[in-house]
């Protein structure tokens, strides 16, 4: 059998024995400070770590307005017009809303992304409904409805405004109707009245709305 005399001469770790060193001055020295330095960096992770703290930044875009962001939304509704997707775009602190509906162009396309009809266009509302009013069914024709309130502001807004003066009982104006609104339906889309206004189509009930005109001639039924 190996002896252990013989294992111990191949021991690469040989241990000096303590009494052959000698403890200096310099050494204890740098052994405190090696020992309080290491309880120091303990106490300060352990501190660290049960700390709770917040960071709170604010980044102000100082970009100027002719820099654009360009964003396209690949949006899916298989019985969903796109007239009703809207995009609103909100500040990072929450406090503004942006409404950005007037500058997104909106097209329907097929499976390969080729265009299926032409450009939507919302276009402005007539009139404001509240809760409570009555809705008007024609109020998203192509022809605004105009009335005794509005007409003269209309008028002042639109350089040519072009009114068609009708009753509902009347046979020609039946017949006119639908190509009064494709018409006007047609100009709303050539010519935006928000971003263009220079000519806009409307229609006037004859039969609900006196303007009391010197001269008017009132509807007759024959």
């Amino acid at each position: 059998m190996i002896s252990s005399t013989k294992l111990k001469s191949v021991d690469f770790y040989r241990k000096i024995p303590r009494d052959l060193t000698e403890a200096t001055l310099s050494g204890a020295g740098l052994s405190i400070v090696a020992a309080l330095s290491m309880v120091f960096l303990f106490g300060m992770e352990l501190s660290n770590y049960l700390s709770v703290s917040t960071s709170t930044s604010v980044i102000v875009d100082n970009s100027t307005d002719g820099d654009f962001l360009r964003m396209d939304f690949n949006i899916s509704f298989p019985a969903l017009s796109c007239e009703f997707a809207a995009v609103d775009v909100h500040d990072v602190l929450g406090t503004n809303r942006l409404n950005i509906t007037k500058t997104i162009r909106k097209f329907s396309v097929d499976s390969n992304l080729r265009s299926t009809g032409s450009e939507f266009h919302s276009g402005p509302l007539s009139n404001l409904i509240k809760h409570g009013d009555e809705v008007d069914e024609e109020a998203n024709e192509g022809s605004a409805v105009l009335n005794a309130r509005n007409f003269d502001r209309y008028a002042n807004q639109h350089p040519i405004l072009v009114v068609n003066f009708y009753a509902p009982w009347c046979y020609w104006s039946n017949r006119l109707k639908p190509s009064w609104e494709k018409a006007a339906k047609t100009i709303r889309e050539r010519y935006d009245p928000e971003l263009d206004g220079r000519i806009l189509m409307g229609k006037v009930d004859c039969t609900e709305e006196d303007f009391k005109r010197p001269g008017s001639i009132p509807p007759r039924e024959f």
